[in-house]
């Protein structure tokens, strides 16, 4: 599974990495960056992250709205900041890692959501200070919690599935013979020309 999403936020109000640590915390999740990871650093890659001990991570990049095409971006952006802060979430603890992210980003720092063309406001009474207590772990469980539910539901109501034997011999039969039919048919009409 792999989720793409952003926040666009001014970059003057971006949290120090241990700041974002210290606000996750309060909602009951330990989470761990890499020692030389800031926010304001475009790294166009994985980020790897330790999840209440758990390992994961998200691919993260960070670009100026200046340099984005205004046409690309929905309404409202160039209003929401001057940052794009893009997340790549890969499996459910990344992703639920991610959506902790957005939600303490969102209220302690004003990012706006944008999933999918839509940018969602953060609240007018979030910013520096604002409670953290609705997503506190206690009520809504950790992100591994929420991860396990996640595979255990796709786990339940859409059961692996198994490819048949011989479609799978049928491929890699296709894939094998053309080419040997292709070199075959070249290595003929080469033999042809030779013997005109």
């Amino acid at each position: 599974m792999s989720i793409d999403s952003a926040l666009i936020v001014e970059r003057t109000a971006l949290p120090k990495t241990a700041q974002l640590v210290a606000d996750m915390t309060e909602t009951g999740v330990t989470v761990v960056f890499p020692a030389d990871f800031e926010l304001d650093q475009n790294v166009g890659g994985w980020v790897p992250v330790t999840v209440d001990g758990e390992a994961s991570g998200f691919n993260y990049g960070v670009q100026s709205l200046a340099g984005i095409d205004p046409a690309e971006l929905p309404d409202g952006a160039a209003e929401a900041g001057d940052t794009l802060l893009a997340f790549g979430a890969q499996g459910s603890l990344s992703a639920e890692t991610v959506t902790l992210i957005h939600a303490v980003m969102g209220r302690r720092y004003r990012a706006w959501l944008l999933i999918e063309d839509e940018l969602l406001s953060p609240e007018d009474d979030w910013g520096p200070g604002a409670s953290l207590d609705d997503i506190h772990v206690d009520r809504r469980g950790t992100p591994a919690k929420l991860a396990a539910d996640v595979d255990s539901y796709v786990a339940q109501h859409y059961p692996p599935f198994t490819p048949d034997p011989h479609a799978r011999t049928k491929d890699l039969l296709k894939q094998v013979i053309v080419p040997v039919l292709i070199f075959a048919a070249l290595g003929g009409f080469y033999i042809w020309s030779q013997l005109q």
